[in-house]
């Protein structure tokens, strides 16, 4: 999250819009490929950016939710928000809101592949005109025992 915050920074605030970063301080061990969740941390950033005009304010958080042993990575931004009609269809392939010529269409569709082949869920929340929220829950691996090893 440090890493992918660090790339945008310049570009975000050139356009006044600030990140806020909660990230929990203890989390467990995740075996996750790291860049591949990059992309689908960057993809995020990328659309709550195009999703404000000018400036405005996202934040992103993780929390251990030890009830269900995962970890929830959280992207919500004030930006223009998704339709109702439309975000049953976000992560489409080649479905976009928008205007041609400004995206394919596949980078939420590709980020749900790549969080679901983690074994983890991305799921997508909004009002319209006021927010959007992405939350992605990733699977924390049971802890390994020694006779495993055997």
């Amino acid at each position: 999250i440090e890493e992918v915050e660090a790339l945008v920074a310049p570009q975000f605030r050139k356009q006044q819009i600030t990140v806020e970063k909660v990230l929990a301080p203890e989390l467990p061990l995740l075996e996750i490929d790291i860049d591949r969740l990059k992309q689908v941390l960057l993809n995020l950033l990328m659309n709550a950016f195009q999703a404000m005009a000018g400036s405005g304010r996202i934040r992103m958080e993780t929390r251990w939710r030890k009830d269900g042993n995962r970890v929830e990575i959280t992207v919500e931004d004030n930006g223009c928000g998704i339709a109702r009609d439309q975000i049953d269809k976000i992560f489409d392939p080649f479905f976009t809101t928008k205007k041609p010529g400004e995206g394919t269409g596949l980078g939420l569709s590709v980020s749900y592949g790549i969080v679901h082949e983690h074994g983890g869920d991305i799921r997508a929340e909004s009002e319209p005109g006021q927010w959007t929220r992405f939350t992605i829950g990733l699977p924390v691996e049971p802890e390994r025992s020694e006779t495993d090893d055997a």
